[in-house]
């Protein structure tokens, strides 16, 4: 990290709101002072992440995973703490100097573009926010579309073509560059005066938008950006960026057809839906797709061209051993119909009835195949076998021939064979960390939170005790020390980008959450708690020869162990006698 400076790094981290950075991945609750979210880190149903405000710290406590604002951003985003350190600086446009010849980012020969996308998008969101934008707002918080939502997803208002294109000049945007990203054809902004919504690809970088209606015109209802030097609509699955996480947390991915299709969703907290803006896949959206290595639950329209864009989706999906499901659709609403007019919970219901492809295919083909007419009955039993041979069970292959043989009277129940059972992993549950109830442990813990307060109390603690016991707060004092060796404070945010040991990190944060943690230094505290770790070592002392007296059988020598016996108890008995009074 030591191309990014120190001034710089804690600047960037007394500007950067914890709970505004983490908003732009995750809905949060406010609960109090300090909000919740579901931990993206971990399968969880029920909001187990905590963002504390005041220590400017996020923590699970299901998962134990925990730390500040950049790593946060550096284990979501999966990247560098360096990295989440410049992430975090765009995020609230702060302008982070890096030294020359020490870290040399990839060259982006798209940056220009995409610089200008951003640019506009930042321009439409303020908007969206004046007076001119309040058409626009009111039609998105009708439907539903409120604050978080529309920070998370960029979503603003076109205003006039002229008004744009004087804010764009004034940015020294060139026509050439406007024209490229297709935002200005001439002195025409195509999206003007309606809401827009940023498309981004894989990485996150903006490449174009889908802008809605707000009057009910002949002008069409939605606007596409074309193709340009930065978007083919082919390339790029819409919301990928973001649902990427929570579609391998919640082991499946929801395939919508469009933009308000995956804000209908989000509305009903539900977080891992991407659209390929249309009906048609490709194979570079399906490659995409693939790689979250999850199900695959297809969420398309219930009429004719929804039934058939399932079809040809599912087919690729099996050819690329991708696992899905159809959802049940007999209302032939969309999602957002479906949330505009029955909520979350009608929502959640309607992602919950899903089918097998098979399932699906049965009636489906019905439109394909006629099966009064032998060849045509031949083909629907083919087609519907190589599904069910490739995706199916044995079990489920029993039951589907059998269904097969009783619509078509062929039997293709000879070619069940029992698939070889997969072993796996067993996958350990993350263990968070607790303060224990013994006393030694305890006062260690006392003497941590001191050590972390103090340099003195480092130094106290090391010439008297000498180590911790307990494993975690041992490893977490090496940073500590290590520290106190260039400065004479503590700073907690360097001290946590400087620990490389997640284990340690969230053992770190999940003590600084504790009640117990005392956010100024105290002597009297800190002096008490080493003499309870000194009469815990006398005690196990004691409690060592104990045990040794029980086994001797020489009586000499179990007097010379109840002397050393006698010696340490005088000795635990002094030392409170020796107790500072203040």
């Amino acid at each position: 990290m030591s191309w990014i400076k120190e001034d710089d790094l804690k600047a960037i981290r007394a500007q950067a709101d914890i709970v505004d950075v983490i908003s732009n991945y995750l809905t949060l609750t406010k609960k109090g002072k300090n909000y919740s979210a579901i931990c993206p880190f971990h399968d969880d149903h029920d909001p187990s992440l905590s963002i504390s405000t005041s220590k400017q710290l996020f923590k699970c406590f299901v998962c134990g995973t925990g730390g500040n604002v950049f790593s946060f951003v550096q284990k979501i985003e999966k990247i560098t703490f360096p990295e989440s350190v410049v992430k975090v600086a765009n995020l609230i446009h702060y302008p982070l100097q890096i030294s020359e010849n020490v870290y040399v980012p990839k060259e982006n020969p798209n940056q220009l573009y995409h610089d200008a996308l951003k640019t506009f998008i930042q321009y439409t969101e303020y908007e969206l926010h004046s007076e001119d934008g309040q058409r626009a707002m009111d039609y998105l918080q009708r439907r539903h579309i409120h604050e978080d939502i529309l920070r998370r997803f960029q979503i603003g208002y076109a205003p006039s073509s002229e008004k744009s294109l004087h804010f764009l000049r004034v940015k020294q945007i060139s026509d050439e560059t406007l024209s490229s990203v297709g935002l200005f054809d001439g002195n025409h902004n195509p999206f003007h005066d309606r809401f827009l919504i940023p498309i981004h690809d894989e990485h996150g970088n903006p490449v174009g938008f889908t802008a809605r209606r707000l009057v009910e015109d002949n002008s069409p209802k939605y606007i596409n950006t074309g193709q340009t030097v930065i978007y083919e609509k082919g390339n790029v699955v819409f919301n990928y960026h973001r649902a990427r996480d929570f579609a391998r947390k919640n082991k499946r991915c929801i395939l919508c057809e469009g933009a308000m299709d995956v804000l209908a969703f989000e509305k009903a907290d539900i977080h891992e839906a991407v659209a390929c803006l249309g009906t048609a896949c490709t194979p570079v959206q399906l490659d995409l797709i693939k790689k979250l290595r999850v199900p695959v639950v297809i969420s398309y329209d219930g009429d004719r061209a929804g039934k058939e864009a399932t079809y040809k989706f599912g087919k690729m999906a099996v050819q690329a051993n991708i696992p899905i499901q159809v959802i049940k659709n007999k209302s032939e609403k969309d999602p957002d119909e479906i949330f505009e007019s029955e909520g979350k919970d009608g929502l959640v219901s309607y992602l919950s009835k899903t089918m097998s492809f098979v399932e699906f295919l049965f009636d489906f083909l019905l439109s394909k195949y006629n099966l009064e007419n032998y060849e045509d009955k031949l083909k629907y039993a083919q087609e519907l076998s190589a599904v069910i041979d490739k995706t199916c069970d044995t079990f489920e292959k029993t039951t589907y021939y059998s269904q097969l043989k009783t619509r078509t009277g062929f039997d293709f129940s000879q070619m069940v064979m029992p698939k070889t059972e997969i072993k796996r992993e067993k996958r350990s549950k993350p263990v968070l960390v607790s303060i224990p109830d013994d006393g030694r442990t305890q006062a260690e813990f006392a003497c941590l939170n001191m050590l972390l307060l103090s340099r003195k109390a480092s130094e106290i603690f090391k010439k008297e005790i000498g180590f911790f016991q307990n494993r975690l707060c041992h490893r977490a004092s090496l940073y500590i020390y290590d520290m106190y060796r260039e400065k004479n404070k503590i700073d907690m945010d360097v001290l946590i980008a400087n620990i490389s040991e997640e284990e340690v990190r969230n053992f770190l944060v999940d003590f600084m959450y504790q009640n117990q943690y005392l956010s100024e230094y105290n002597e009297d505290y800190f002096n008490d708690a080493i003499l309870k770790i000194k009469e815990c070592a006398l005690q196990a002392q004691i409690d060592m020869i104990n045990r040794e007296i029980e086994t001797l059988t020489n009586p000499l020598e179990k007097v010379k162990k109840a002397t050393e016996k006698q010696a340490l108890i005088v000795q635990k008995n002094e030392l409170r006698k020796d107790e500072p009074h203040g």
